[in-house]
């Protein structure tokens, strides 16, 4: 890539305000109607994503599920990009409220870990997680669609890292465990969630969800010279 993560993290970063300026001085969201439009429009994209997958998704298909004309549409998102840029946006701020809304202290260390492992899991059964998803595994022979979701994805991870330091202490006192743990659960939601289990067997899915839980309890509890050298984080 020409840029680096965090000049995408800035790109994505300051992406709502460029775009809040320009609908401004258009006047998109002059009244309170115009602006639940906008937001119903990234909605019935999410639902599209979801239910019909990236690929068949269009704008007409959208205009159709938000009830609004394809004109209509086009009057927010002057094209395609656009209108994924405000999408990966809208989901990112989502998964995080989401995040935010049970992001309470509850105590000891090992409930925190608990917390944390189970707030994984419940992702992979909410609606903006399973289209944020579609968008990444299609984003990987899509370069307009990856160059949307890799600076969206390093601003969740920015965040997660935030939120991290400040309720976790194992992540201070062990920083590259946490973040090799951390890193390692993400990826087996990843694949829990975009997997093909034959029948859907939920009884296959539970013992997966039991048996990773329990390892990543060992990887915890063991000492580090029982475990392999990890290579430290390098700052950016």
């Amino acid at each position: 890539m020409a840029k680096d993560t965090q000049t995408y993290v800035d790109e994505v970063s300051s992406a709502p305000a460029r775009v809040a300026d320009a609908a401004r001085s258009s006047q998109k969201f002059s009244t309170p109607k115009s602006k639940e439009t906008y937001e119903r429009v990234l909605e019935a994209a999410v639902d599209c994503f979801v239910e019909i997958g990236y690929h068949r998704t269009n704008m007409s298909k959208i205009a159709q599920r938000a009830r609004v004309t394809r004109s209509r549409v086009q009057y927010y998102f002057d094209s395609t990009e656009h209108l994924l840029t405000d999408a990966a946006r809208h989901l990112l701020q989502r998964l995080w409220g989401r995040y935010e809304e049970q992001l309470v202290s509850p105590g000891n260390e090992a409930e925190l870990m608990d917390f944390a492992f189970d707030q994984f899991i419940r992702f992979q059964q909410d609606r903006y997680y399973i289209a944020w998803m579609e968008l990444v595994t299609a984003s990987r022979t899509e370069p307009v669609l990856r160059s949307i979701v890799v600076p969206a994805q390093a601003e969740l991870d920015r965040r997660s890292a935030e939120a991290t330091l400040q309720f976790f202490a194992a992540a201070k006192a062990d920083p590259t465990r946490f973040e090799a743990a951390r890193d390692v659960t993400r990826m087996f939601v990843e694949a829990l969630t975009t997997s093909v289990i034959p029948n859907d067997d939920a009884r296959r899915r539970e013992n997966m969800v039991r048996l990773f839980r329990h390892l990543m309890q060992n990887v915890w509890s063991a000492d580090a010279q029982d475990l392999p050298d990890l290579k430290e984080r390098i700052e950016p």
